[in-house]
């Protein structure tokens, strides 16, 4: 569904210099996305009715129960129903029912609170990447301008997949778990090489938004907010750059320094 679809128009009235003006206002829609697994009703997200089947693939990737693409037999999304029908093949199908069964620490996004750390720690991130300061602050610039669901309503997080040089996918969603979640499941449906690219976001980078990003093998990451100290310590040992509240002419740069450069 195209992102234009998904702003509503209703009536409000704004307060301004203590008068009263009634107008009409853009709004964000949402609704629930129902996730069936092997037939099975498995999960409900609500959802920015944007990149569907992304943001299933991407939620059952970064909580572990999918590793690569062709675990993923099937996913089809029935637009007027709102749900996303997954098959899954036998190992994946086991890790669901692990998932589902266990008892893990449940992060701010529902999902599970850094699901394998082992398997986190021992991504290997490209080393091979770098980009220059002037391309860090470009970067966010563009990521920024290519908010129109958050210029037009304010009510979207938003994720970018980048070159040095420009942003190559783009999602947003009411939730900045979803954000990422879309990222990772286009990379993991479209089979797309990280080892060279950057991940842009408008939020601030807790433990899930960092352990969602180096799931995909991104080496950087940039935002205009900033990390949490666990995030700090994850990307850390994970290898991730974490550049932090990029703006104007300035940025933070919190681990990893090296793939940070000042000219090419």
């Amino acid at each position: 569904m195209d992102a234009k679809n998904i702003i509503r128009q209703i009536n409000i009235t704004r307060i301004k210099d203590n008068k009263k003006i009634l107008m009409r206002d853009d709004i964000i829609d949402e609704d629930i996305l129902q996730i069936y697994i092997n037939k099975n009703k498995a999960f409900d997200m609500v959802f920015s009715l944007t990149h569907p089947q992304a943001l299933a693939a991407g939620f059952l990737f970064t909580q572990g129960i999918v590793h690569e693409k062709n675990e993923i037999m099937e996913i089809d999304f029935l637009k007027e129903k709102k749900q996303c029908h997954i098959t899954l093949n036998d190992r994946a199908a086991q890790r669901l029912y692990k998932f589902k069964k266990g008892s893990q620490v449940k992060g701010s996004s529902g999902g599970t609170l850094l699901q394998d750390k082992t398997d986190l720690l021992s991504s290997s991130l490209a080393d091979t990447l770098s980009i220059t300061y002037k391309q860090v602050l470009s970067l966010i610039q563009l990521h920024r301008d290519h908010s129109e669901l958050f210029q037009k309503t304010g009510a979207v997080h938003s994720a970018g997949l980048c070159d040095p040089s420009r942003v190559l996918y783009y999602y947003e969603d009411i939730g900045r778990h979803n954000a990422l979640d879309k990222l990772a499941g286009d990379v993991l449906l479209k089979e797309i090489d990280t080892r060279d690219k950057i991940a842009t976001v408008s939020c601030r980078m807790s433990v899930e938004i960092i352990g969602k990003i180096i799931k995909t093998g991104i080496p950087i990451v940039i935002s205009n907010a900033a990390p949490t100290l666990w995030a700090v310590k994850l990307a850390d040992k994970a290898g991730l750059t974490i550049v932090g509240f990029a703006r104007n002419n300035r940025f933070n740069i919190y681990t990893h320094e090296k793939r940070i450069v000042e000219k090419a």
